[in-house]
């Protein structure tokens, strides 16, 4: 019987993250989705994206909760925050806090009592509840990454994958979530060989919407075709963001991710299919 799966999905960070860092729907859409290709292509640039994007918001709100020991204290900074230019880290962080609260909230007051005595007060028990229950989910989503598909590919070597881990203080450390290229990063030369997907991707980056996001992609695509001498810096290669997926991604697979809006004018651009979960 013929397979009724498609051959390949080049797989973006956004459906990474709702693999691993989501519960029920969200999370089942994106495996299932995995699920319909014989084979699935992750970036490394993917699993970089995801760890200095929503698995550093994770670990900033345990954090917060490790070292403040009030969940109170935790959701007025929120609210502060929700307020200021840090509007995504706030939102990722309350996606953190119902992901947590999908988890503890089967705790009973017999096994809170057993647990943390009669006397504790209630605003340091839900941070600590909270903050473990963030803490499983970043260490458990890490330790996945590499699982969710067939295979890792278009490797970094200016890029050191290291493992999250915790501190002597409680709290946990995340960094690198940067590339450190000795010279410009190791995806240079690749992009510079194919100037003319270069000005595909610039032409339909300008036809977009303006918005920072494409403009800092637009110039960081107007460098390399300009000026292709100039190293490319780390900044700039993040700021390249979603053409890197569509440059790299085989002609014959289709990307998959949850942001189909920005990714589709590039893929069209060179010729790619666009498909979300």
């Amino acid at each position: 019987m013929a397979s009724n799966k498609i051959s390949k999905a080049y797989v973006d960070t956004t459906v990474l993250t709702d693999a691993l860092l989501k519960k029920y729907s969200r999370a089942e859409k994106a495996k299932a989705a995995l699920r319909r290709f014989e084979v699935t292509e992750l970036p490394q640039y993917a699993i970089k994206e995801f760890k200095a994007g929503p698995l550093k918001n994770f670990t900033w709100l345990h954090n917060e909760l490790a070292m403040s020991r009030s969940f109170a204290k935790v959701c007025v900074r929120l609210q502060k925050m929700s307020m200021s230019p840090r509007r995504y880290l706030t939102s990722t962080a309350l996606e953190a806090l119902t992901e947590a609260a999908n988890e503890i909230r089967r705790l009973t007051a017999g096994k809170i009592v057993e647990k943390y005595g009669a006397d504790s007060d209630i605003d340091t028990i839900q941070a600590a509840e909270y903050r473990l229950a963030v803490k499983r989910n970043v260490f458990k989503a890490w330790k996945l990454r590499r699982r969710l598909t067939t295979r890792v590919t278009d490797l970094l070597t200016c890029y050191s994958e290291i493992d999250p881990y915790e501190s002597t203080g409680g709290l946990i450390e995340i960094d690198p979530v940067k590339c450190q290229p000795k010279v410009e990063c190791c995806l240079a030369p690749k992009l510079k060989a194919q100037p003319s997907f270069l000005r595909s991707l610039s032409y339909a980056v300008k036809s977009q919407p303006d918005s920072r996001e494409n403009q800092r992609r637009s110039q960081a695509l107007d460098t390399l075709i300009l000026w292709p001498r100039e190293p490319l810096t780390e900044s700039s290669c993040r700021s390249l963001g979603d053409a890197i997926f569509v440059f790299f991604a085989p002609t014959k697979a289709v990307i998959l991710t949850t942001n189909v809006r920005d990714h589709k004018p590039l893929a069209s651009a060179l010729g790619k299919e666009v498909q979300q979960p």
